[in-house]
């Protein structure tokens, strides 16, 4: 990657080279779209989560 394009990810791929980074950013960004169709799912088959079980997940975390 060249430094002038993107300093930013030039410094973060160094190490592990462009196309490295690449494929993580890749399987990231579709582990997160599975996620949000997960959720989804659950949402529209048992509703949302109750206010009480988020603060009880809360503290039990």
């Amino acid at each position: 990657m060249s430094s002038h394009v993107s300093p930013e990810g030039a410094e973060r791929t160094r190490e592990r080279g462009f196309f490295s980074a690449l494929t993580e950013a890749l399987k990231n960004g579709h582990a997160a779209r599975r996620l949000r169709e997960v959720v989804a799912a659950d949402r529209e088959a048992f509703g949302p989560v109750p206010e009480s079980a988020r603060q009880q997940a809360e503290r039990e975390w």
